[in-house]
């Protein structure tokens, strides 16, 4: 019988060897999104230069595992996660032959794609909410899946045939944008802000104690 030693020795070697391995796979995902981001906001800015020059287009990168597309009122916040995850035994993922034939790949890098009002991020408010619209799943060999809202719940669930490529990258930062301009800002009825303490009254310019966001309720939707 192996001891105990043995075991962690043989652990270290495969299961924490592939999740090292994830990340990479991850990080280096991550990285050709920036790219395909800072890409986007300058076409579409030279684009809109000539046609609309008031609406604003802008990439912003914010270190190692986080980044920022601002496309007028929206911004599409982008967050890489920096630990690998797998799922319960009932998820999906545990019925692909693939996964049966190398548990190995049921271990997964995370990036998580975030909407929020572009004015919230630029004034500091703190209580408005943005929402999860999309998270993307990275496996050991790259192959990948999308879960999340709407298109995101279809378009990108095939696992045992995705590899997470520049197109395919491409057509999931392109869908997020689509979700996001397709949602506008609804107002909220005058009796669910017909009273205010006098601390958010105060704090209405810049830090804003008054809570905006597109869709009262989304984030609490399944």
């Amino acid at each position: 019988m192996p001891s105990s030693q043995d075991k962690i020795l043989e652990l270290l070697a495969t299961k924490a060897s592939a999740k090292q391995a994830i990340y990479r796979n991850t990080l280096t995902q991550f990285d050709q999104i920036k790219l395909l981001l800072r890409k986007m906001s300058e076409e579409w800015r030279d684009h809109l230069d000539g046609v609309a020059p008031h609406v604003e287009v802008a990439y912003n990168d914010k270190g190692h595992f986080e980044c920022d597309l601002k496309f007028s009122g929206d911004t599409l916040s982008l967050v890489m996660h920096t630990n690998v995850f797998t799922f319960p035994p009932e998820h999906f993922v545990h019925n692909h032959q693939r996964i049966r034939k190398n548990p190995l790949l049921a271990y997964f890098g995370q990036i998580q794609v975030y909407n929020f009002l572009s004015d919230s991020l630029k004034y500091s408010r703190m209580a408005d909410e943005g929402f999860l619209l999309a998270r993307i799943f990275v496996d050991l060999e790259n192959h990948f899946f999308v879960d999340g809202k709407q298109q995101f719940g279809f378009l990108f669930n095939d696992l045992e045939q995705q590899v997470l490529d520049q197109s395919a990258l491409e057509k999931i930062l392109t869908t997020a944008v689509h979700y996001c301009l397709d949602f506008d800002l609804m107002a909220p009825s005058f009796d669910q802000i017909k009273s205010v303490t006098l601390g958010q009254f105060l704090m209405q310019n810049g830090n804003s104690g008054l809570k905006t966001a597109k869709r009262l309720g989304f984030m609490g939707e399944n």
